[in-house]
């Protein structure tokens, strides 16, 4: 320890091994005063800095000094062990975002097993008397040299905060000791707007909800990111991963597949959410899963704002304010509602204009101006309740996550664009052009194709479901055209992107990840898949759309697509990209292109911010994108919404497809194979 530091004032509070050594070791060096849990945030107020110690674990009276110190604006460091650790930290800073009511939610979420996790919610939420009886079981783990140990760093930290705070280590971290080792390690975690102690949230308005374009350079012309983002992918994995408290605890890669497969844990108060990351190169796999996980992080609910519109849309337009019709989103049939009723545990109601419900804060691009949004419809995990009850089944469908907020917008684009058109070509049955993959001109793409194919024994033929798009749209057949006895027949994978053979990789790399968590038809899961093939009721998770289409007996529902007549090379489909290469380097002018080819046929362009304070940390951005009239992707038979959206019924007929606009009894009974 530092001798001839500057003098301060130290409050110190608490009892034990840790205490005594803390106040041993500190009181040839500063100004020690006593306080409690009960002194006034005068008494408080006028320390440089609060020191709690304990023995043990007690979060009620963690949270309670925590409390008091963020009252009385004096920074607070707490000394404890939990279990087999000794902590440090975090370092609760006046009038700063993380203290450690923050820490123990992070610790809490963290927690990837049930078992572990019902543990610290038993220790963080028992009452006072259940930790005081606890406290008097005495701490196996803790030695007279362990307990030197804490307070050695602790006060070495205090020292650092009193000369140079900004170099303390535990602001938004946690110092952890092994008590078995000693080994230290530090554990940086994100603050939570929600904190009930530290937190704030702003309220949801239409100020906040506007959009001003920037102009943003591109890596390149085809390459549709930043050229300059503000963290490098080094900066965002040690920001959010940490198996401690991090906000993605669990990161796994695994090379052994097609490409190298990367597998990302979030755990939410609600749900745990899954990321995963397919690339041709493992670091860069890691990377996609941890920002896929921080993505579906934010579309949950909001993070940063609270929402304060409750009202009908008919109520709304009375106010004269501008809100979107729920109608243009795509419904359920009476039917579907009907369903519901009889699942008690996801019950949706039918809308109608008089429903109440909360709404949230857009921006609107063909109008150029703001406009509400039904909250279910902007944040897929919100909860339901009689006050906001839920009229559609939604997803994370056109959520996404960019170095800005143009990017994060475009990339919405072409997820929602990409749901649209595969959906239109199953709901349709079109049988959209086959395209020659000899005519691919990256010559990396030509070998990947050749890899998979090689690797797993499975044929990808590749169509163009473009259709009425700007965007180039690519589904993917994998099929096992050996019918290998017990191999999935086929797999179904789609991708957009303005460069097409780029659509094509995305399609591809989807496959390749089907693919890493082999499957094979047993007698089980074949007696599973043929009833869901022969009651398509059944079909309600994610996973069941696939399985039905892994039976040989399902593969005639794909003949008219698989059998379709029509070729293209990818020069043929696509004319405009190869004729007229793309010159622009400024991202904001393709976001534009794409604003301005769907405002003039109608289509508006809906923006939800979802940016959480965690993103911003490393200069990312969220948002929801909703375009009114397109097809969206859901899943569960009972879940699919089609009614009120025209272009299903008129747009075969546009294109040629068919000589008259499409009825119902016209439209695929059967569910979709998208997962």
């Amino acid at each position: 320890m530092v001798r001839g530091a500057k003098k301060g004032l130290i409050g110190l509070i608490g009892e034990g091994l840790i205490f005594q050594d803390v106040q041993r070791l500190t009181a040839d060096i500063y100004e020690i005063v006593s306080c409690s849990v009960e002194s006034t945030p005068q008494q408080l107020a006028a320390c440089d800095i609060i020191v709690y110690c304990s023995d043990i674990w007690s979060p009620r009276m963690l949270q309670e000094i925590n409390h008091r110190c963020l009252q009385a604006r004096v920074a607070l460091l707490p000394v404890y062990t939990q279990f087999d650790q000794g902590i440090i930290g975090p370092c609760v800073l006046p009038q700063k975002k993380g203290c450690t009511h923050c820490a123990e939610l992070r610790l809490l979420e963290a927690a990837l097993s049930q078992a572990e996790r019902e543990l610290l919610q038993r220790y963080i939420y028992q009452d006072q008397e259940a930790q005081d009886n606890q406290g008097k079981i005495s701490q196996p783990w803790l030695s007279s040299f362990s307990a030197g140990t804490l307070a050695a760093l602790a006060i070495e930290e205090v020292s650092t905060y009193l000369r140079r705070p900004e170099h303390i280590q535990t602001a938004c971290a946690l110092l952890t000791v092994s008590l078995e080792t000693l080994e230290c390690s530090r554990h940086p975690f994100l603050a939570l707007a929600s904190c009930a102690e530290c937190g704030e949230m702003a309220e949801d308005s239409a100020e906040q909800a506007v959009v001003v374009l920037q102009s943003r350079l591109k890596v390149d012309v085809h390459t549709y990111r930043l050229k300059q983002p503000v963290a490098s992918a080094e900066q965002i994995l040690a920001t959010y991963v940490d198996p401690q408290i991090g906000l993605v605890p669990s990161l796994t890669i695994d090379n052994q597949h097609l490409l190298p497969l990367a597998s990302s844990q979030l755990a939410s108060a609600t749900e745990t959410v899954h990321g995963t990351g397919c690339t041709v190169r493992p670091e860069q796999s890691k990377l996609v899963a941890v920002l896929e996980a921080i993505e579906r992080y934010a579309g949950l609910y909001p993070r940063r704002k609270y929402t304060v519109v409750q009202a009908s849309y008919r109520q709304l337009i009375q106010q004269e304010k501008a809100v979107l019709d729920p109608t243009t989103l795509g419904l359920h049939t009476q039917e579907q509602y009907e369903q519901h009723k009889e699942h008690t545990c996801d019950q949706i109601v039918p809308y109608h204009h008089d429903l109440t419900c909360n709404w949230v804060w857009g921006y609107s691009f063909q109008q150029r101006s703001p406009l509400l949004v039904p909250e279910h419809c902007a944040y897929y995990g919100v909860p339901v309740s009689e006050e906001n009850p839920h009229f559609v089944f939604d997803a994370s469908n056109g959520c996404a996550l960019g170095n800005c907020l143009e990017e994060a917008i475009f990339h919405g684009i072409l997820e929602v664009v990409e749901r649209d058109a595969f959906l239109l070509m199953w709901y349709a049955q079109l049988g959209v052009p086959r395209l020659d993959l000899r005519s691919v001109e990256d010559a990396t793409i030509r070998v990947l194709v050749e890899h998979i194919e090689y690797r797993s024994g499975y044929t990808i033929h590749a169509f163009d479901i473009t259709l009425d798009h700007t965007i180039p749209c690519i589904c993917v057949l994998g099929v096992d055209e050996q019918d290998r006895e017990g191999m999935p027949k086929v797999y179904v994978a789609a991708g957009s992107h303005l460069h097409p053979e780029q659509a094509l990789l995305k399609a591809l790399r989807e496959f390749a990840m089907f693919l890493a968590v082999p499957r094979h038809l047993d007698q089980e899961q074949r007696a599973e898949a043929l009833k869901l093939l022969a009651d398509a009721s059944l079909v309600q998770t994610i996973d069941d759309h696939p399985l039905v289409y892994f039976l040989p007996e399902a593969f005639e529902r794909l003949d008219f697509l698989y059998h379709t007549p029509r070729a293209h090379t990818f020069q043929q489909a696509f004319p405009d990209f190869y004729q007229y290469p793309s010159e622009r380097l400024d991202l904001r002018d393709d976001l534009e292109c794409l604003i301005d080819f769907y405002g003039k046929r109608g289509t508006d362009i809906i923006a939800i911010d979802q940016t959480a304070p965690e993103h911003q940390q490393c200069g990312l951005h969220c948002v929801k994108i909703l375009m009114p009239g397109l097809l969206p992707m859901t899943f569960g038979q009972e879940n699919r919404r089609v009614t009120g959206l025209e272009r299903l019924y008129q747009v075969p007929f546009t294109l040629g497809y068919q000589d008259h606009p499409l009825i119902d009894a016209e439209v695929n009974p059967h569910p979709h194979p998208f997962s």
